[in-house]
C-alpha cells in the first residue's frame, strides 16, 4: 500500500481557521439575508471545506458563485472574511469555499478598506445646506477607498459631519452600486493637497449592494495578492 497523501499546509492556522471550527455564514437571498451555521472540515491554500448548511433539518447546498460573509471565533477573538462558493464533492457531503485573501479580526478596524480610484457616474447631496446657496446638489469626486462599511470620497467640495450623500458607481466585475452614505469625518485640504477627504458610512445598504461590494473587494484582494502587493 502506498503512503497516505500528506495534508497540505493550513495557511490560516495563525488566525485560528482550522478543522472543527464553527463557521457562521451569511448570504443574500433576494432582498433578505439568510444565516447558516456549519463546521469547517478541511483548510488548505486552495479550498476550505465545510459541512453543508442545515435549514429546518434539511441540507442547504449553496450554488457556486454565491458570495458568503463568514465569521468565527477563535482564541477569544472574532474573525471574519469574504469568500465565494466554488462547488462541492461528488456526494454533496462537503461544500467548498474559495480561500480568503484577507481575514479580519475584531481587534482591527471594523471593515477592511481597499484603496480604489472609482469615478462615480453620479455624486450628490441628499440635503442641500439651506444656509449656503453657492453649493450645488450634484458635484464631482472620486472614491479613493471602499469597504463593506463605507467609502472615502476625494472632492473639491466641502461637507460637514452628518451630511447625507448619494452616489452611483460601476464596480468592475461586480456591477452597479447605488448607495446613500453619511459623512462621519471631513478632512479639509492641507497643502499641497487641494481636495477634501470625506469619510462616509453606508446608510440602509441593501443585501444586493452589499454583495456587490463584497464581490468587488474579494476580486481586488485576490488580484493584489497574486501580484504580491498584500
Amino acid at each position: 500500500m502506498g503512503q497516505p497523501e500528506p495534508q497540505r499546509k493550513n495557511p490560516y492556522s495563525a488566525e485560528g481557521l482550522c478543522p472543527g471550527i464553527t463557521l457562521r455564514m451569511e448570504v443574500a437571498v433576494g432582498n433578505q439575508v439568510e444565516s447558516y451555521v456549519t463546521k469547517v472540515e478541511t483548510v488548505t491554500g486552495t479550498a476550505i471545506g465545510v459541512l453543508p448548511a442545515m435549514e429546518r433539518l434539511e441540507v442547504r447546498l449553496l450554488a457556486p458563485g454565491t458570495i458568503v460573509h463568514a465569521s468565527y471565533t477563535a482564541a477569544r477573538k472574532r474573525f471574519r472574511f469574504i469568500t465565494e462558493v466554488t462547488g462541492r464533492n461528488l456526494d454533496g457531503t462537503i461544500q467548498y469555499l474559495l480561500p480568503p485573501a484577507t481575514i479580519e479580526s475584531s481587534e482591527r478596524r471594523s471593515s477592511f478598506r481597499l484603496e480604489a480610484a472609482l469615478r462615480p457616474q453620479s455624486l450628490y447631496r441628499l440635503v442641500v445646506d439651506p444656509t449656503r446657496d453657492d453649493v450645488a446638489q450634484d458635484f464631482e469626486g472620486t472614491i479613493v477607498d471602499l469597504s463593506e462599511g463605507g467609502v472615502c470620497v476625494s472632492t473639491r467640495e466641502a461637507a460637514v459631519v452628518g451630511e447625507r450623500l448619494g452616489f452611483q458607481v460601476e464596480l468592475p466585475q461586480a456591477g452597479l452600486l447605488h448607495a446613500r452614505v453619511r459623512v462621519a469625518e471631513a478632512d479639509a485640504p492641507r497643502p499641497p493637497r487641494r481636495n477634501w477627504r470625506l469619510h462616509c458610512l453606508f446608510l440602509d445598504l441593501s443585501p444586493s449592494n452589499r454583495d456587490r461590494i463584497a464581490r468587488y473587494l474579494m476580486r481586488r484582494q485576490l488580484e493584489l495578492r497574486r501580484r504580491g502587493q498584500i
